[in-house]
């Protein structure tokens, strides 16, 4: 089977030609060969790349989607950076305005930011829409029931990542968890509280959204006081005494060398940026599920509206071995060999 590429000159992914200044970059992929007809698929991520969590949907979808004749794009919203609701806005916008200009034959649209100021404008019209990586419900975002639309949900191994920190240390009972104001961790916070009936004897020791660095600076420096554990949602929005936003890795990096509690999140990035242990959410298998729904809409001409919209239940145990040495915390061999294993911290691999 013969593959062809494309390239563009390096002059042309500047963000101001392509966008305006401050706008989010686009990037196009190569063309890929055998399908009937030549696809055009726009993929919109919410964040940005280099990153695993958007890397790695977007290679599942990829995977999944098959050999089929297309030309990919790619818009990052980058809302780490761009948080405020004006920005979110300004780049729904510039991505609503490539969809117009570029008329992709579908968008394939990760995390919950893209669905919000992107995909709810095309509800019940063109182009097709597949999503993948979406903490709210469809009906939060307006798509329940749209019939151009089919997606796939992210749903967090709360019990599952709570009991494999008991794992390591049988203490444990309280937690306390922490997120920035991101409004769609108030959907992971309510599934956290229902979960905890599977965990006996566990409660919740604290539940606190800050804005700033310094406020989750200072609640991380309470805990000891009545927590056994941390559990980290959403730190991409802690602004700094200027108002910018601290970059998660510097967040991580600052929790590792401060705080002494064992702790958690749910994505494979934060366990290499010095979490002790989670059972992840596989960001290939969102991908991947999300490139099968592509590909029976595109392939076999099924309509997205009468397709699942469900989430993926692979969760894959991880665990940081620095962290665990740090917190000086005895693994044993058969967790061990159980779990994706981090022997070091991500700053030292670079440094």
């Amino acid at each position: 089977m013969v593959r062809r590429s494309v390239s563009i000159a390096p002059r042309a992914l500047s963000r101001r030609s392509l966008l305006g200044a401050g706008a989010a970059l686009l990037l196009p992929f190569g063309v890929r060969a055998g399908g009937s007809r030549h696809l055009r698929i726009l993929h919109i991520m919410s964040f940005e790349s280099p990153w695993r969590w958007t890397d790695g949907q977007f290679a599942g979808f990829k995977e999944a989607l098959g050999d089929v004749d297309a030309e990919y794009r790619v818009f990052q919203m980058d809302v780490k950076r761009n948080s405020t609701p004006e920005a979110k806005e300004r780049i729904g916008r510039d991505a609503r305005a490539l969809i117009e200009s570029w008329k992709p034959d579908l968008v394939y649209t990760s995390d919950d930011d893209a669905q919000a100021f992107v995909t709810r404008h095309y509800a019940n019209a063109k182009p097709f829409f597949v999503f993948s990586g979406v903490n709210k419900d469809a009906a939060a975002h307006g798509l329940q029931g749209a019939t151009n639309v089919a997606g796939v949900l992210e749903r967090e191994h709360f019990v599952e990542t709570a009991r494999l920190l008991q794992s390591l240390k049988p203490t444990i009972k309280r937690f306390a968890v922490i997120s920035d104001l991101g409004q769609y961790w108030a959907n992971v916070i309510e599934r956290i509280r229902a979960g905890l009936p599977m965990l006996p004897g566990a409660t919740l020791a604290a539940v606190d959204r800050v804005k700033t660095f310094d406020e989750y600076k200072q609640k991380l420096a309470g805990y000891p006081a009545f927590a056994d554990a941390v559990v980290y949602l959403g730190i991409f929005t802690l602004a700094d005494a200027s108002g910018t936003n601290v970059r998660y890795q510097d967040v991580q990096r600052w929790t590792v060398e401060n705080s002494a509690l064992p702790d958690a999140s749910f994505w494979i990035d934060r366990v290499h940026h010095g979490v002790l242990a989670s059972v992840t959410v596989s960001e290939r298998e969102q991908g991947r599920a999300a490139g099968r729904l592509a590909h029976a809409i595109l392939v076999e001409g099924k309509a997205p509206v009468s397709l699942p919209m469900e989430a993926t239940l692979k969760g894959n145990p991880a665990i940081n071995l620095a962290r665990a040495r740090q917190l000086r915390i005895d693994v044993a061999s058969s967790l061990l060999l159980a779990s994706e294993v981090v022997i070091d911290f991500e700053w030292n691999k670079r440094a």
